[in-house]
């Protein structure tokens, strides 16, 4: 059948492009190019394409633009011949919201005291959440591009860690801070009692909030008569990080 676009979904998206479009239409099967305006989209080759139904990526609108507003036109390049929407494609301008900076401080750290409530590790100077890959090499032949062999890699672990510094600040009577006495005791143990249940968590609310099981590390730093009492603790994850929902 001759080559006609019927309808077109969405027929909106960001100036920014990247919207999956699909077409209706007829004849569609024989397309070699889709044009948004006068730029040129890319057919999605993981669609199921048919002569009834084509997907493209809508590009970016042109920098020069002076209109939001296009006509979408379906090309054969082989009859020739090509077929244009009667209705429009439009860009929507997207505004970023304002960016204000976060404290360092933002993460709050609690430990399980082994009875199922998480207690606050108090005394936090620094803490520094981390996500390790384990990668492999999975290079091919079809790697090579103009006669250079690009290397290629593939993620096929993680693993999560928290390294943290503690001031050693304790109560009336050198009552220690639970939640640093359990990160310490567990430091020393061996098998199922060197691990703790940990959570961590933006504290004022945010997405972030994650828990897990590792093992803890721990190291007095030492220092000279006027240095305060510090510590360096690392908990190594040991199985998944989940996602939680806030604590705070």
């Amino acid at each position: 059948m001759a080559l006609a676009i019927t309808s077109f979904t969405p027929t909106t998206g960001p100036t920014t492009g990247g919207t999956k479009v699909t077409i209706t239409g007829t004849g569609l099967d024989a397309a070699t190019a889709v044009l948004v305006g006068d730029v040129e989209g890319r057919i999605d080759t993981t669609a199921t394409n048919t002569a009834t139904s084509l997907t493209f990526i809508v590009p970016a609108i042109p920098n020069d633009s002076s209109t939001l507003v296009y006509k979408v036109t379906v090309l054969d390049s082989v009859t020739p011949a090509e077929a244009q929407s009667s209705t429009s494609y439009t860009y929507t301008t997207v505004s970023a919201p304002a960016l204000t900076p976060s404290l360092a401080s933002k993460f709050k750290i609690q430990v399980n005291d082994g009875s199922g409530t998480y207690i606050d590790v108090r005394g936090v100077t620094n803490l520094q959440p981390a996500i390790t890959q384990t990668t492999q090499d999975d290079s091919d032949y079809e790697s090579v591009v103009d006669g250079l062999q690009w290397g290629s890699d593939f993620v096929t672990g993680l693993k999560w860690s928290l390294v943290l510094k503690l001031d050693r600040k304790t109560a009336a009577g050198y009552v220690e801070d639970p939640g640093q006495k359990i990160l310490r005791l567990a430091s020393v143990q061996g098998g199922s009692g060197a691990l703790v249940d940990c959570q961590w968590f933006d504290r004022n609310g945010g997405t972030e909030a994650y828990q897990g099981t590792g093992i803890v590390q721990w190291s007095d730093d030492g220092g000279d008569g006027t240095a305060l009492s510090t510590v360096s603790v690392t908990i190594m994850g040991r199985g998944p990080r989940l996602t939680i929902a806030n604590p705070a």
